[in-house]
C-alpha cells in the first residue's frame, strides 16, 4: 500500500483530500495492515485509513460497528453499551431522524468508553470511529440529510492481537484465556485444538514468542500464555482424557505422510477430520518426531505425548512404526491408492563442527540428535566422569542436562560465542546451571583427538567477537596463540541438525535448497513433484515446535484444495504493524503473574522426572484474569 487519501493510523493526520494522493512516508510512523486484494478503505484498533477518496467511510464505520461489537464481551459492559447506542443512532440517522448533535454524542460515547472499559480491547476500539465523525463529518451529515444511502457493499473483516501475531500458529489466545478465566476449561481446550492438535506438548516445550508481545510486559509481567495452555490440557487429562469427536463425512481421497512429527501429525489429523483417509510412515518405534525422541522427559513426558497421538489415531488416523522410507515411489503409492504425500520427516541428522579428525569416527565422539534419540527410546548409555558438549542451543543445552541425570560427573558445554549470543532458552540455560553444567564461552573446537580409536581430548582455540554476521549475532573470530587441549572422556556434538530426505521417484526430480531442505511454494507447500508437499523442518531446517505444527495445519488446507480442485484462500497479514500500539491511557491496574512449582536442582538430577509444575485450576483462573483481551479488529471494503 503506497498512497492514501486520509489517514488517522497511530493519531497521526495525513489529509490529501483536497489534491492528490501522494505516497504516505513510512519515516512518518504509519504501518498499515497488510491486507489481501485491493482495499478502497479500512478502519482498524488505530485509526482510519482511506486510499480511495471515494470510499463510503459511514458505510465502513457502520460494518466496523458490527464486527466490533462480536468481540465486546459485556462482562464490565461499557464498550457492548457504547458500541450498542452509536449503532443506534447511525440506524436512526440512515432513516433521517439524527442531527448534528447525534455525532457530538458519537465522539462524546467513543471517549468515555475509551476512559473506562476495563480491558485493552474496549479502550481501544471506538477511536476510529471517533476519527471517521470527525474527518468525515460532512458524509455522516448528507446520511442525516438523506442526500446519502448506508452502502450494502461486502465487506470484509479480520481480528488480530500482539499475542496472536507473534503465535506462530496465530491460536485465539485472548478467547481461549477468557474461557479459562471463566472455568470453561473444556471450551478453551476446543478452541486451542481448533489450531493446535498437542495442546499439552505445547503447553510444556512451547518457546512461547506470544509472551514477549504480550502487552502487560510494559506494565507488570507477560501473561503465563504457555501455562495455561498446559492448564486446558491437564485439566482434561484430570478428568479422565476426553477425545477429538467424529471426523467429517467420508471422502474417497487418501494421503501418505512420511513422519510423524508436529507437522505431519497436524497435518493427518486435518486432513482425517476434513474425511480423508490418511497413513502416517515413521522411521522410528515411537510416533511423535522431534517431541518423541528428541525431548528429554524432564521437559515433556511421554505418556502426555503419547496421549495426545492417541487421541489422533481414534480419530482414524493410521500409523506405521519402524517404516522407513528411504525411497518415495510417487507413482507406486498411487497405485496403492494414495492421491498425495506430505513429506514431513523433520532434520534428524546432525550437522559436523567441521574439526579435524570427526570424519575418522573414533569411540566417544557422539552426534547430540543421536545421543538425545537413544536417551528418549531407553537405550543404555554408559557414564563417563568427563564429557564436553558442543554447541548453544537447545539441543546442547538438553543434552548436557540429561548427561548430569545419567550419571556422568563433569558436565561442560563449550561455545564460540558468549552467554548472550546463546540461541538457547534463558530458562534453559539457567536450569542447566542450577544442575551443575558448566560453561566455556568464546571457544571453538579445532580438533578432535583419538588415541586407538578412542577420544582423548579436544583441540580447542579461543575466539573474540567481531563485527555481526547475517544472523544478527557477532561473528567469533579465532585468536591466534590461545590453541589448547580440553582432556574429556566424550564428546556430543550438538550445532544444528538438518534432514535427512528420501530419495524421491518421479517423472520430475525433488528440487531441494543449498541447505538440504525440500523448496516448495511459500503459499501452498507444493514441491516441484505433482501432488508432493512438504513441510515442517525438512523446509525450514530445525525450526520450533510451533511453527512445524502450524505448518501441518496449512499443508493440510493446501492438500485439501489440491484433492478438490478449489483455490486455497490466503490470511490476513499484519507483517510489520505495530499491532502491540495503541492510542490511549486509561488506568490498567498492576497485577502479578502467578507462578508454579520447579522440583530442586539437588532432588531432579537425580532421574528424568518432570521438573516444572503446572497451575492449579485455581491458579489458572487468576492467571486468566490478568489478561487485557487485547484484540484489535480490522474492517476493510
Amino acid at each position: 500500500m503506497d498512497r492514501v487519501a486520509f489517514s488517522s493510523w497511530n493519531g497521526k493526520i495525513i489529509d490529501n483530500r483536497k489534491g492528490k494522493a501522494s505516497k504516505a512516508s513510512k519515516s512518518a510512523g504509519v504501518d498499515f495492515p497488510e491486507l489481501p486484494g485491493k482495499a478502497d478503505a479500512f478502519m482498524g484498533w488505530n485509526g482510519l485509513v482511506v486510499m480511495n477518496p471515494k470510499a463510503d467511510v459511514v458505510s465502513l464505520t457502520l460494518n466496523y460497528l458490527k464486527e466490533a461489537r462480536k468481540i465486546s464481551c459485556g462482562e464490565c459492559s461499557v464498550c457492548m453499551i457504547g458500541i450498542d447506542k452509536i449503532l443506534d443512532m447511525l440506524e436512526l440517522m440512515a432513516d433521517g431522524l439524527g442531527d448534528k448533535e447525534s455525532l457530538a454524542e458519537i465522539e462524546r460515547i467513543a471517549g468515555e468508553v475509551s476512559a473506562n472499559a476495563k480491558c485493552a480491547y474496549g479502550q481501544a476500539s471506538l477511536f476510529p470511529v471517533s476519527d471517521a465523525v470527525k474527518y468525515y463529518k460532512n458524509d455522516f451529515l448528507d446520511l442525516i440529510k438523506g442526500e446519502r444511502k448506508l452502502e450494502s457493499a461486502e465487506y470484509k473483516a479480520a481480528v488480530t492481537a500482539p499475542c496472536i501475531e507473534a503465535c506462530p500458529a496465530g491460536l485465539d489466545i485472548p478467547g481461549y484465556i477468557e474461557l479459562i478465566k471463566n472455568d470453561r476449561f473444556a471450551d478453551s481446550l476446543n478452541l486451542i485444538r481448533e489450531k493446535c492438535i498437542l495442546p499439552g506438548v505445547v503447553g510444556r516445550v512451547c518457546t512461547h514468542p506470544c509472551e514477549k508481545a504480550c502487552v502487560r510486559n510494559d506494565l507488570d509481567e507477560p501473561l503465563s500464555i504457555r501455562l495455561l495452555k498446559r492448564a486446558a490440557a491437564d485439566c482434561d487429562l484430570l478428568a479422565g482424557g476426553g477425545s477429538l469427536g467424529s471426523p467429517g463425512a467420508e471422502k474417497k481421497e487418501r494421503v501418505a505422510v512420511i513422519g510423524s512429527g508436529p507437522a505431519g501429525l497436524a497435518a493427518a489429523y486435518n486432513l482425517r477430520v476434513m474425511g480423508y483417509g490418511v497413513t502416517i510412515f515413521e522411521t522410528f518405534p515411537q510416533a511423535g518426531g522431534m517431541a518423541a525422541v528428541g525431548i528429554p522427559e524432564y521437559r515433556l513426558p511421554s505418556d502426555i505425548l503419547s496421549h495426545e497421538i492417541d487421541l489422533i489415531k481414534r480419530t482414524g488416523v493410521d500409523i506405521k512404526l519402524n517404516t522407513k522410507v528411504d525411497t518415495l515411489d510417487v507413482q507406486r503409492l498411487k497405485k496403492e491408492g494414495y492421491d498425495a504425500v506430505f513429506v514431513a520427516v523433520g532434520a534428524h541428522k546432525g550437522n559436523p563442527m567441521g574439526a579435524k579428525g570427526e570424519d575418522a569416527g573414533c569411540e566417544g565422539f557422539v552426534d547430540g540428535v543421536e545421543f538425545l534419540r537413544d536417551v528418549n527410546l531407553g537405550r543404555k548409555i554408559e557414564p563417563k566422569k568427563k564429557v564436553l558438549v558442543i554447541g548453544g542451543g537447545d539441543v546442547a543445552v538438553d543434552c548436557a542436562r540429561s548427561c548430569i541425570r545419567i550419571g556422568f560427573k563433569d558436565v561442560e558445554i563449550v561455545y564460540r560465542r558468549s552467554r548472550a549470543e546463546m540461541p538457547a532458552r534463558d530458562e534453559e540455560i539457567e536450569g542447566a546451571e542450577a544442575e551443575g553444567v558448566k560453561f566455556t564461552y568464546l571457544t571453538a573446537p579445532m580438533e578432535i583427538v583419538a588415541s586407538k580409536g578412542k577420544f582423548e581430548c579436544l583441540g580447542c582455540v579461543k575466539m573474540k567477537l567481531g563485527k555481526p554476521d547475517e544472523s544478527g549475532r557477532k561473528r567469533p573470530e579465532p585468536v591466534k596463540g590461545t590453541e589448547h587441549t580440553i582432556k574429556a572422556d566424550m564428546v556430543i556434538c550438538a550445532i544444528g541438525q538438518k534432514p535427512d530426505l528420501p530419495v524421491v521417484k518421479a517423472k520430475k526430480k525433488l528440487s531441494t535448497t543449498s541447505w538440504g531442505t525440500v523448496q516448495v511454494d511459500g503459499a501452498t507447500y507444493r514441491t516441484s513433484v505433482d501432488g508432493v508437499f512438504a513441510g515442517g523442518d525438512c523446509v525450514t531446517g530445525p525450526a520450533t515446535l510451533i511453527e512445524a505444527l502450524d505448518a501441518g495445519n496449512k499443508v493440510a488446507a493446501s492438500i485439501d484444495a489440491y484433492l478438490q480442485g478449489t483455490k486455497q484462500g490466503k490470511d490476513v497479514s499484519f507483517a510489520g504493524v505495530e499491532v502491540g500500539k495503541q492510542r490511549g491511557d486509561a488506568f490498567i491496574g498492576k497485577k502479578q503473574a502467578e507462578t508454579v512449582g520447579m522440583l530442586d536442582p539437588k532432588k531432579r538430577i537425580s532421574d528424568f522426572a518432570e521438573i516444572e509444575g503446572g497451575f492449579t485450576k485455581d491458579q489458572a483462573m487468576q492467571e486468566a484474569r490478568r489478561c487485557l483481551r487485547c484484540y484489535r479488529v480490522v474492517v476493510w471494503q
